[in-house]
């Protein structure tokens, strides 16, 4: 189980936190490398959804954020606690290789199945059209393909 209190830095090699303290520092004027240094210094229960979302974008601390993002679903017992940022979140968590999905296997499994159970989707009031509950069922069949 990952410690969701342990800072990030401390998952980082020395040589790996001196390149983005470089980076930071080099590119001062450039938002990513600021970014990135920045939430070295948290932990990843203090992540806003969008740090979560650009992890993943980036390719930073893709398995970290893929288990925060099921970990606050799982929390909130909805994918939709997250409001406008479900849609992207659960977009996100489709585009992460299957091997790092497929520990979450019988969480996601939980998740998925709570969600079509209980009519989850049609309940949640963050649809702005009707297409997008459609794109969302997407992402999670293309979820359901990779961890089976």
């Amino acid at each position: 189980m990952i410690n969701r209190k342990k800072i990030l830095k401390e998952y980082l090699t020395s040589k790996e936190y001196e390149s983005i303290v470089q980076n930071a520092t080099k590119f001062s004027d450039m938002s990513l490398p600021v970014w990135h240094l920045e939430i070295i210094g948290k932990c990843l229960s203090e992540l806003s959804n969008f740090d979560l979302i650009r992890c993943i974008r980036q390719d930073v601390f893709t398995d970290l954020a893929t288990f925060e993002i099921i970990e606050r679903i799982d929390e909130h017992n909805t994918p939709f606690y997250a409001d406008v940022d479900s849609l992207e979140l659960m977009q996100k968590l489709s585009s992460v290789n299957s091997d790092i999905l497929s520990v979450y296997k019988s969480k996601l499994d939980r998740i998925f199945e709570n969600v079509e159970k209980n009519g989850l989707i049609d309940l949640a009031d963050i649809w702005m059209f009707d297409e997008q509950k459609e794109t969302y069922l997407g992402y999670i069949n293309i979820i359901k393909n990779k961890i089976n």
